[in-house]
Parts: structure tokens; C-alpha cells; sequence
């Protein structure tokens, strides 16, 4: 199963909770586009989002947020 990791960023920067489940939202928004089911998993200072998709498919880039 993919899987892409989206990181909160600055360790010091107060509210990075809110900036992480919005880069996860946006992440999960993108990966629906072409996929039919997306598990969010957040940990601490991140969150794997892992997705199902048809092998015909183009995998997504992998790029850290």
C-alpha cells in the first residue's frame, strides 16, 4: 500500500498541530482526486497518509510537505 508522510515543520513554531492537519488535509484532498480511499495516520510532528490506488494508475510524487 503507497504511503506519503506529511510533516508539521518548525518543531518551535506554537500551533504546528493545526499546521499539520491542514497539510494532511490538503495532501488527502489531492490524493482523492485520483484515488477512492485515504487513511490519515497522524503521530507526533506528522502523518502517513496511505492510499489505495488501480495499478494503471501514476503513483503520486513523494515529495515532503
Amino acid at each position: 500500500m503507497p504511503v506519503v508522510t506529511v510533516r508539521a515543520g518548525n518543531k518551535q513554531r506554537p500551533g504546528k498541530f493545526d499546521v499539520l492537519v491542514r497539510k494532511a488535509t490538503e495532501k488527502a484532498s489531492n490524493l482523492l482526486e485520483e484515488n477512492d480511499r485515504v487513511l490519515v495516520v497522524y503521530e507526533k510532528g506528522c502523518a502517513s497518509l496511505y492510499y489505495e490506488r488501480d495499478d494503471a494508475a501514476p503513483a503520486p510524487a513523494n515529495r515532503p510537505s
